[in-house]
């Protein structure tokens, strides 16, 4: 059975994913496992059994927000200590036939955010894991749109494939949404081209496509996003692309999940 993987840090921004979490897991007949990191150094103290303590705050924090919704029996708490909370994450869910990683969008400091960055953040840039970054005041609705940031590059038949079982379980439509310069003609052409593609090796009806017109590509995907409201919003990343370029990319999904109204669901250049 696949799983679904709510990762916190116990802060308010959190709360909204671990609602998503919940629900994503009980639509899609997913385990749901809530993991918590603490700092390595709590294990050298002298006094009390950290993991127990850990393990408490929490099932705690779970039961407290989830209210009624809360089942014991759904949900498995798992905690581990590390210096580096990202690669604790990553260590733990590496045999694991994991669905994606459900986290908040965005860190408890704004000043944490400004000089390191948030633990979501150095996610989107390590795993090779799917990673849903859910924003903090976001109100769980089954989804039922999907919105695909897409360069019709053809390896994003690759990421269409990997979304397709999730979008059938959601009953949910996609819509490829291509951000482009080019001329008209040569736009429509290329969008022609890369939907006959998916029509031959994708059978799943409820997809559209879309092009807009714009050389601003970030500012474009953000207003399209706050306007469309769509229920999911994925960004993959790429195989081909050299460092500086795969960079950018990253650069531009993790400014996305900072100021995203919708969900963010980003797949790694590794999948």
């Amino acid at each position: 059975m696949k799983k679904i993987i709510y990762a916190t840090d116990f802060s308010s921004n959190s709360v909204a994913a671990l609602k998503y979490a919940a629900e994503l897991a009980r639509i899609m007949g997913d385990d749901l496992i809530a993991l918590h990191v603490y700092p390595s150094y709590e294990v050298d103290r002298p006094k009390g059994d950290f993991l127990k303590d850990h393990q408490k705050e929490l099932q705690d924090f779970c039961k407290l927000h989830l209210k009624e919704n809360f089942e014991p029996q759904t949900i498995s708490p798992a905690v581990v200590s590390g210096s580096s909370i990202a690669e604790e994450i990553l260590k733990f869910t590496k045999d694991l036939q994991v669905r994606v990683i459900v986290m908040g969008a965005c860190g408890a400091s704004k000043l944490k955010d400004k000089l390191v960055g948030t633990t979501t953040s150095e996610m989107i840039g390590k795993s090779s894991l799917p990673v849903l970054a859910v924003p903090p005041q976001y109100r769980f609705k089954q989804p039922q749109k999907i919105l695909f940031a897409s360069t019709l590059d053809d390896q994003e038949l690759i990421y269409l494939k990997e979304l397709i079982p999730m979008a059938q379980s959601l009953e949910a439509s996609i819509e490829v949404v291509h951000i482009t310069h080019r001329k008209e003609d040569e736009a429509l052409q290329k969008l022609q081209d890369f939907q006959e593609k998916v029509e031959q090796e994708i059978p799943y009806p409820k997809i559209s496509y879309r092009t807009l017109y714009s050389s601003e590509v970030f500012e474009t995907l953000r207003k399209a996003i706050e306007k469309e409201e769509p229920d999911i919003v994925l960004m993959p990343e790429k195989r081909n692309m050299n460092l500086f370029k795969r960079g950018i990319v990253r650069d531009r999904i993790k400014r996305m999940q900072s100021c995203s109204p919708s969900p963010l669901l980003t797949f790694p250049a590794t999948v």
